[in-house]
């Protein structure tokens, strides 16, 4: 890319040519010879262009042998020139206050988008944070209930252990003393009590199964909030480079706008 001051060289050599040509040194016309850099850069080369030759112009009496036609046509050439710089440069000012209104009218529509997003994600996090609460409450409950039912199981190991050491000794008794009805009641207290015993297990391990299942559940659902909490930063911060790219485009129009004020003083 070119630097500035090669870009002004390169402005002035091409309005001479056209000078000598007989045309009109314009911005357009000066940038299809030189092929390249911003209206900025070759309106204030063009602009320092006429003030040279202005001064040149000036210098008449300090140059009697310049024949008085061209300097004529050079003084007419400037007129014409300056009228039509002030030309180009109100309707460029033009240009760039709608330019800058339709970037002012895009940053606000992008704003707002940016908003109803950020809301979004926002709400969607909150949903799934009740979820994982209910869950939690879920898995404390059956936490609990495993508790209690684990304490009662041992209780009833333990109940089922001393009713058979007690069935063991009646046993030993009524095989001594052969009184059978009292050891036909004893052995279903002793059957009832192991079916018992067996129901409680099941209901126990059904429950440990259940809370198994929850606890896995809960996992998964704590793994999608983290990756939907890690999506939405992402979108934030895509939306915030958005912001920032539309706030440089519109920072840069404004300064040329700027800059074309104070030329156009």
């Amino acid at each position: 890319m070119p630097k500035k001051s090669e870009t002004s060289e390169r402005v002035q050599r091409a309005a001479d040519e056209l000078l000598a040509l007989g045309k009109r040194p314009t911005q357009q016309a000066v940038r299809d010879i030189i092929g390249s850099g911003s209206i900025t850069t070759i309106n204030h080369a063009l602009n320092f262009w006429w003030a040279n030759l202005s001064k040149k112009i000036n210098r008449q009496d300090q140059h009697p042998a310049l024949p008085e036609p061209v300097l004529t046509a050079a003084s007419k050439l400037w007129d014409q020139a300056m009228v039509y710089s002030h030309a180009a440069l109100d309707e460029q000012r033009l240009q760039l206050n709608q330019a800058l209104q339709e970037h002012q009218t895009a940053d606000s529509q992008q704003l707002s988008q940016t908003q109803i997003a950020m809301f979004a994600v926002q709400q969607q996090n909150n949903e799934l944070l009740k979820t994982n609460e209910g869950l939690l409450e879920q898995i404390n409950s059956l936490l609990q209930s495993t508790h209690v039912l684990e304490t009662s199981l041992i209780h009833k190991t333990s109940e089922c252990d001393e009713q058979v050491r007690e069935n063991k000794q009646l046993a030993l008794l009524l095989k001594e003393t052969n009184i059978h009805p009292v050891s036909l009641q004893i052995s279903d207290e002793l059957f009832q009590a192991k079916i018992d015993l067996k129901v409680s297990q099941v209901i126990a391990t059904d429950l440990k199964s259940n809370l198994a299942r929850q606890e896995s559940r809960s996992s998964e659902l704590q793994q999608q909030l983290f990756d939907q909490e890690k999506s939405s930063i992402k979108q934030v911060h895509r939306l915030e480079l958005v912001i920032s790219q539309q706030d440089v485009k519109f920072n840069n129009i404004k300064e040329e706008l700027e800059s074309f004020q104070k030329s156009g003083r």
